[in-house]
């Protein structure tokens, strides 16, 4: 059955999308356990899996799509803290602190997800230690990943630096899921990177204004660091990109 253009995938074992993220690599016992705990939906862009501040009821396995996870003030301003893909466990931290979502999930392209109440997955943790295991290594990554964030924020000089930082993960992110190594076989680009998000996004990732956003791309350009078309980012050299990460802003000349 297809739903938002997805064909959603019941068992696991078949799955043709299948990888080593998380459950998908568990064994067949394990996995038979969570299929029998799974309920399967899809959600279409928009759609909200959880909202920051509930109660966490449950876990969300996405299979398919894309999830920005985010926090928002009172005052109205978002921060997008993660774009979380196939084979993540979203509401994790949550449910095993018995604790409420610390975020919003918010679905940005068409999503396959497995939800698991909480009850029936604190059940196979405490009966499945492979799953516990998975579970260690994957609040592992998240912790890694929000250390990550912090020194990127709290050490930039500038936005402009964080900027260049979120592009090199995005190069980093490509060349893991592709294999591909750079045009000089060391990682050195051009790296191609398909733009899922819009200016406003890339905003709230680095916490500004889309029009600070909308500027820098154009200094980018300038500088002859990246070329937009349509939908696609080319990183010109990741080692020129990374070259320009703290320098005074006055110097940041055309290369």
């Amino acid at each position: 059955m297809s739903h938002y253009h997805l064909r959603i995938q019941h068992k696991c074992h078949n799955c043709s999308q299948r990888s080593e993220e998380f459950f998908c690599g568990l064994s067949p016992e394990s996995l038979g356990q969570i299929e029998e705990a799974k309920i399967t939906n899809s959600y279409a862009p928009g759609s909200m899996l959880f909202i920051e501040g509930q109660p966490a009821n449950g876990v969300f396995m996405l299979c398919q799509g894309a999830v920005k996870l985010y926090t928002c003030s009172k005052d109205g301003k978002v921060v997008i803290l993660h774009i979380a893909g196939p084979g993540e466990l979203l509401g994790l931290s949550a449910v095993v602190s018995n604790s409420n979502y610390e975020v919003s999930a918010e679905v940005i392209e068409s999503c396959q997800v497995n939800f698991v109440r909480k009850s029936d997955f604190l059940r196979l943790l405490n009966n499945n230690p492979e799953i516990s295991m998975n579970v260690v290594r994957h609040l592992s990554i998240q912790y890694n990943e929000a250390c990550n964030q912090i020194r990127s924020f709290g050490l930039s000089n500038s936005v402009a630096d964080k900027l260049a930082k979120l592009m090199l993960e995005w190069c980093l992110h490509t060349v893991s899921k592709t294999g591909y190594t750079g045009g000089d076989g060391n990682g050195n680009g051009p790296v191609r990177i398909k733009m899922r998000f819009t200016h406003e996004e890339v905003a709230e990732m680095i916490g500004t204004s889309r029009e600070t956003v909308t500027r820098l791309l154009k200094d980018f350009k300038e500088q002859e660091l990246i070329t937009l078309k349509g939908s696609d980012l080319y990183v010109h050299s990741t080692k020129n990109l990374e070259s320009v990460i703290g320098r005074p802003r006055g110097s940041r000349s055309k290369m």
